[in-house]
């Protein structure tokens, strides 16, 4: 189920123009989810369209949203969908986490396009 999820979540993203989008298997690694979904904006307004566009879309496919973190203001934005964690950043910010290097040895997901 977590892949629908992250193919989901991955195409609303692309919508938004979000880029240096990553989706991870992370189920070897830990048990706080099955996969992450990692992407960066340019600016506050499109980081704001990002959160939106996961969220219309994660209700419109009945996924249940059990926290969020962050604001787009600090330049961070935490989505917690259970299965997936959707991690929504500003440049600044996504160098400042380094996200991507603590969970480099995750499995990466190809979404596959329409």
């Amino acid at each position: 189920m977590y892949k629908d999820m992250i193919e989901k979540t991955v195409k609303a993203l692309e919508s938004k123009k979000a880029f240096d989008i990553k989706a991870l298997d992370i189920t070897q690694l830990t048990s706080i989810c099955d996969g992450f979904v990692i992407a960066s904006a340019s600016n506050k307004s499109q980081l704001d369209a990002m959160v939106d566009g996961v969220e219309e879309t994660m209700v419109k496919n009945e996924y249940n949203l059990i926290g969020r973190e962050g604001r787009s203001e600090s330049g961070w934005v935490l989505l917690d969908y259970g299965d997936i964690v959707v991690h929504l950043f500003s440049e600044e910010m996504r160098d400042f986490y380094n996200i991507d290097g603590t969970w480099r040895d995750a499995d990466p997901i190809v979404v596959k396009e329409d």
